[in-house]
């Protein structure tokens, strides 16, 4: 049967020339090509200090081109209050307006830019029908890849890949909101992905999560190729201490055990409400609980022009697909979604950290 792998072996790293060993700037670059189906985006999120959620996405081309063989860059920038309130805009570029470092993550389109060196990044929104952002990510953690970061689906030119250049970083700056400047801080979060599979196809469901703790950080990137692939799964997790030094990671082993479901009556999919993760390696285990508070947000709704200026959630329509699922609370993230689909959400987490 064809199925999906991590490409963690050594023939693998001397073919894409990646050190196993240590992770360059480079590879926070432009990785990908303009060719058909290929695809790459710079992903950043925060959460301030006051409840604001912020997610700003470079993409080097806007889905409906994804197979036209060259690049439509675009970004999305998404503001939510702590009251519910959005804000969102998503121009699109000309390919003469954009730029991409190879040396270095260094996007921008005209006069708006995510660059960084994996240990600084600056994220520039020039304000857009009154809203922007000015912000800078400080890492205080270090970069993490599984493997290589490539996921093969069936051969080696067929790849997914999933690059972690900041697990945990402070925020601070500005953001501009209805034409107003506001000061900024808290915590944010950056990685790096490309591919020239369709991942809503070939994964037929994952789950993110992340969390800090005084002492020590941790995600969870657990990923389900779909039936075509014999569903291999890629139980990633790794803990890094308050220096950033990795103090566990694994990439194959787990036990999942959903301890409860909820029905989502519009689309009629069950989703896991509670999950509880049993990871073991090299002798160490690590136990890991999510539980789903609250629904706050569906993907596939009906979505609102981007040049509206807000909208808040009550004037949402009902969800034609799949719920996004997310806690008001800061910390943690998650987001997943079964058969091609997306979820995210804010999960209440216990951790036992038994033997770390």
């Amino acid at each position: 049967m064809t199925t999906a792998r991590l490409m963690d072996d050594p023939k693998d790293y001397v073919r894409l020339g990646v050190d196993p060993e240590h992770i360059e700037t480079w590879e926070d670059g432009r990785r990908s090509t303009s060719a058909k189906g290929m695809w790459e985006w710079w992903y950043f999120d925060a959460i301030l200090d006051d409840g604001t959620k912020v997610v700003i996405q470079f993409f080097t081309k806007s889905g409906a081109y994804l197979y036209s063989g060259k690049d439509h860059p675009r970004f999305t920038i998404k503001v939510t209050l702590p009251d519910g309130t959005e804000y969102m805009r998503e121009p699109k570029f000309q390919v003469s307006e954009a730029s991409w470092g190879e040396r270095q993550c260094d996007v921008r389109y005209a006069a708006h830019r995510f660059s960084g060196d994996l240990k600084d990044y600056d994220i520039h929104v020039e304000p857009i029908d009154g809203l922007g952002a000015d912000l800078h990510l400080r890492s205080l953690s270090k970069p993490y890849r599984p493997g290589s970061a490539y996921f093969e689906f069936g051969s080696p030119d067929r790849f997914y890949t999933w690059f972690c250049a900041v697990p945990k970083g402070e925020v601070s700056g500005t953001l501009t909101i209805d034409g107003k400047r506001v000061e900024a801080h808290g915590y944010g979060y950056h990685d790096h992905q490309w591919g020239n599979v369709n991942f809503l196809k070939e994964w037929n469901h994952w789950v993110w999560a992340r969390q800090s703790f005084d002492d020590c950080s941790m995600l969870v990137f657990d990923m389900v190729a779909n039936e075509k692939m014999g569903h291999a799964r890629f139980p990633i997790v790794f803990i890094q201490d308050e220096n950033g030094d990795l103090i566990f990671e694994n990439t194959r082993n787990v036990e999942c055990e959903v301890l409860e479901d909820y029905h989502d009556e519009v689309s009629e999919k069950d989703y896991p409400k509670a999950i509880h993760y049993t990871f073991r390696n090299d002798g160490v285990t690590a136990d890991y609980t999510l539980r789903m508070n609250e629904i706050i947000e569906c993907n596939g709704a009906e979505q609102p022009a981007v040049d509206q200026a807000h909208r808040r959630r009550s004037q949402r329509s009902r969800p034609r697909v799949h719920p996004i699922l997310r806690d008001r609370r800061p910390h943690p993230h998650h987001r997943g979604g079964p058969d091609g689909t997306q979820r995210q959400s804010d999960l209440r987490v216990h951790v036992s950290r038994r033997d770390i």
